[in-house]
């Protein structure tokens, strides 16, 4: 399908529609203002898909942990310790350490916005666990990528 074609069918889904008039009175579109995509902004939508899955409580810390388990092999606590970072502060990891999380969630958040509608469970400690099981499954073949 390649990118191009992906967006052309997509991007009313990512971008806000502008348009103004011209001085014959005729409507023209304008190119819309972008952001420069952060991890903040990777986080968010990832947090995001997580929550279109049904995710709530102890998920996000979950799927956090499950993470930096299978990214980095150390808890979140060891990771910002051993490399000098405040915790719950990711800007303050090494840049190799923010690079892992954002392609990862970006990945992963591809996956669970694909899976939305699907992961579902007898109650909500079910539901958590195979979001969360998506999310190490996800780190693992993440990892398979990074250079440690």
């Amino acid at each position: 399908m390649g990118f191009l074609n992906f967006w052309r069918e997509e991007k009313e889904n990512y971008e806000e529609q502008a348009s103004q008039l011209d001085l014959s009175g005729n409507s023209q579109a304008l190119t819309p203002r972008r952001k420069r995509v952060d991890g903040a902004i990777v986080n968010r939508r990832f947090n995001g898909a997580i929550k279109s899955n049904g995710g709530a409580g102890d998920v996000y810390r979950d799927s956090a942990s499950a993470e930096t388990q299978e990214l980095f092999d150390c808890d979140v606590f060891d990771l910002y310790k051993a490399t000098g970072g405040k915790m719950n502060e990711r800007s303050t990891l090494p840049q190799p350490a923010q690079e892992a999380y954002m392609v990862n969630e970006s990945l992963t958040a591809n996956e669970l916005e694909r899976l939305v509608g699907t992961l579902g469970g007898e109650d909500q400690d079910e539901v958590n666990d195979a979001i969360v099981g998506v999310v190490r499954q996800q780190s693992k073949n993440t990892r398979r990528w990074l250079p440690w």
